[in-house]
């Protein structure tokens, strides 16, 4: 005999059944609601990457820009940040620099280090694709109700919450 309780209690994330439990008032459970959250915010931010995708820089170039757009940044902190290694980094800045997006200069206090800049242009590009982005979402937010605007709204305050 197979234990279905598991199945009644913890819907797949997602799913109607999932929807009917939370519309019931009782709240998913910690891991199937991980789970669902995971699953929307890795689809969104996909779908954000995709509306800025565009022939001038890549996600990764995307991403160098917006580190770098408060001030400049070492190859090392950059790679750090982006969880890659420093050749890789190198790469990208090189590609971003060829671009005229990016400008290498010295560190006043460590000679050996570059330090990475972003130029007019960069600056220019990077918020132009924010831009997009931004306007693609606020056309999804749009077509929602005002109740689930002010549900988004509150959730989003707890995302940045947990992310700090």
């Amino acid at each position: 005999m197979t234990d279905t309780s598991l199945a009644c209690t913890t819907p797949e994330p997602g799913s109607r059944a999932a929807a009917a439990v939370v519309a019931a008032g009782r709240p998913l459970g910690a891991g199937p609601l991980a789970a669902e959250l995971r699953i929307a915010v890795m689809r969104t931010s996909r779908r954000l990457r995709a509306e800025a995708a565009s022939r001038e820089i890549s996600p990764g170039q995307y991403s160098v820009l917006a580190a770098i757009l408060d001030g400049p940044r070492t190859v090392g902190q950059l790679a750090a940040r982006e969880q890659i290694q420093a050749p890789s980094m190198t790469r990208i800045v090189n590609a971003l620099a060829a671009a005229e997006l990016v400008s290498r200069g010295e560190n006043p206090h460590d000679k050996r280090q570059v330090l990475v800049s972003i130029t007019e242009t960069g600056s220019t590009t990077l918020l132009r694709a924010r831009s997009k982005r931004t306007a693609w979402l606020a056309r999804q937010v749009a077509a929602l109700t005002p109740q689930e605007r002010a549900t988004l709204h509150e959730a989003a305050l707890i995302l940045q919450e947990m992310s700090a």
